[in-house]
């Protein structure tokens, strides 16, 4: 079901972009092969900084590659995947696509940008699916699982994952009419980063499962969370001057 959520999730995507061109023809070409060019930045940058997650354990079985070829890549490549490794994995991608076509990053923010927490919301439903990014355990409301191979099944646990998908399908509608009332794509990146970065932040608290890392007392979703609140408020500061939705 995570395949099918993000297969139905990349889908949607597509069709928004497609509708998107017609309110921004001068980037039609280009958000296409900007949206290509941010799903490659989005796996690579979610699965490198998964991995650097587990560093060391990753580094303790790198004797695996020579020793169990198939067990070492399916502990660490077949899942595992960090949004926020995505997130900025998308949006270096689509920065660099504008930097070598001379295009113009903000005016593709404003097409494009929606189409990221439209993604991620369905993803954070096959989370749900799957068992995975589990919340604490709570009596009163909590969801169990029987048949996760991940999740621990029979317990009742906090369903963060569909609250998360709530906070980020309400962020795309947010950035979808900031998109039609011509807000710059920059300052919709700025409140995009910094309202789900406080949310993010937040919704950790309730996690229960220790895959995600931790530095100190804080998960590394955290710890990131509060660099982008910083980015987004910097971008917001930045852009001032122009007139939201």
């Amino acid at each position: 079901m995570y395949g099918v959520m993000a297969a139905v999730g990349a889908m949607l995507a597509v069709l928004y972009l497609r509708r998107a061109e017609k309110r921004f023809p001068e980037t039609a070409a280009d958000a296409e092969l900007a949206f290509i060019y941010g799903l490659i930045g989005m796996f690579v940058g979610a699965k490198l900084l998964s991995l650097l997650t587990v560093l060391p354990e990753l580094r303790a079985d790198l004797s695996l590659l020579a020793t169990d070829t198939g067990a070492f890549f399916h502990k660490y490549l077949y899942a595992g995947f960090v949004f926020y490794g995505g997130l900025y994995g998308i949006l270096l991608a689509v920065w660099l696509y504008a930097k070598l076509t001379g295009g113009h990053f903000a005016l593709l923010m404003k097409a494009f940008l929606p189409v990221v927490p439209l993604i991620h919301g369905f993803g954070r439903l096959g989370c749900f699916c799957a068992g995975c990014c589990y919340g604490k355990p709570s009596e009163h409301l909590g969801i169990a699982f029987f048949y996760s191979e991940i999740a621990p099944n029979g317990v009742r646990l906090l369903p963060v994952q569909l609250v998360e998908a709530a906070l980020v399908f309400g962020l795309f509608f947010l950035l979808w009419r900031m998109s039609r009332y011509g807000v710059d794509g920059r300052r919709m990146l700025g409140w995009y980063l910094l309202l789900y970065s406080v949310g993010r932040f937040l919704l950790e608290f309730f996690r229960g499962d220790a895959y995600r890392g931790f530095i100190g007392l804080l998960s590394v979703s955290q710890v990131i969370a509060l660099l982008s609140i910083q980015v987004g408020g910097l971008l917001l500061w930045r852009t001032r001057g122009l007139k939201d939705a």
